[in-house]
């Protein structure tokens, strides 16, 4: 493998690492029914077209690195997709306090 392609396959290890942080939380939306079926196809061949770019010269230390945090990132956007958000703070009795 060239050493020309290593910076190219790094950028493309990452990328797919940001679009499998966004489908594990397009996944955890499908199965709360919030999500059409296409958002999750749409960010999985992303991740699919990433991850091959990525592992293109072999699995060698880079791709494997750049799978396996794909696939912790994906994981990690499913437990945060999953659970709900904690609800927003209302400061308006903070900011204009009744006199």
């Amino acid at each position: 493998m060239p050493a020309s392609l290593a910076p190219l396959r790094i950028l493309l290890g990452a990328l797919c690492v940001f679009f499998a942080y966004y489908l594990g939380r397009s996944l955890a939306a499908r199965f709360a029914g919030t999500a059409p079926p296409s958002r999750v196809i749409r960010w999985g061949l992303r991740v699919a077209v990433t991850g091959f770019g990525a592992a293109w010269g072999g699995l060698d230390k880079l791709a494997v690195i750049a799978l396996g945090s794909a696939g912790l990132s994906a994981g990690l956007g499913f437990l945060l997709g999953h659970h709900p958000r904690p609800p927003d703070e209302d400061l308006t009795r903070v900011l204009f306090p009744r006199q």
